[in-house]
């Protein structure tokens, strides 16, 4: 019944003008595979997350012309990526701070919020932060990637996840 709802309410919004549907993307892109660690495995810091990449050329930032085929990655852990078409520079675009230093937001501003870039298919953790509010001994985290393209701006709405559980720290 649910999914009856949702079609419906989908048929609904496209009929009405409301959404344009040529914008959205309704099929799985399985060209990123996450190798490690385990999908909701317990795992110990430092954690190193590594996947493999079909179909894209990883190159560092400004190599050549952003395109939609290549570019680097950008990793999230416990938060929502940026936007289709945005840049990391959203992410600090009501701070203060950061709109009075060139360059900001930079990698160690990036790795504050847990965002990292990378131009290789691992990420080592050295720490992740403990999810505020949760007090449990055991939580679970997840590691979300996408593709940026050579002008830093993120490729598409294409996203892969990956959870991991690690035991909160105690003091």
């Amino acid at each position: 019944m649910k999914l009856k709802v949702a079609g419906f309410a989908l048929a609904a919004l496209a009929l009405g003008g409301c959404v344009n549907l040529s914008n959205l993307q309704f099929r799985g892109d399985h060209r990123l595979h996450f190798v490690a660690p385990r999908a909701d495995s317990l795992v110990r810091l430092p954690l190193t997350l590594r996947w493999t990449m079909s179909d894209f050329d990883v190159v560092p930032p400004n190599a050549q012309p952003p395109s939609a085929h290549a570019g680097y990655f950008a990793i999230f852990i416990d938060r929502y990526p940026v936007r289709p078409g945005q840049s990391l520079t959203s992410v600090a675009a009501n701070d203060p701070i950061c709109a009075h230093h060139p360059g900001c937001p930079d990698a160690a501003y990036l790795a504050q919020y847990q965002i990292y870039t990378t131009t290789t298919t691992s990420l080592r953790l050295d720490a992740v932060q403990p999810l505020a509010g949760n007090n449990d001994r055991r939580q679970t985290h997840r590691a979300i990637v996408i593709l940026l393209d050579t002008s830093g701006r993120r490729i598409g709405e294409v996203f892969w996840s990956i959870s991991f559980d690690l035991n909160r720290p105690t003091i």
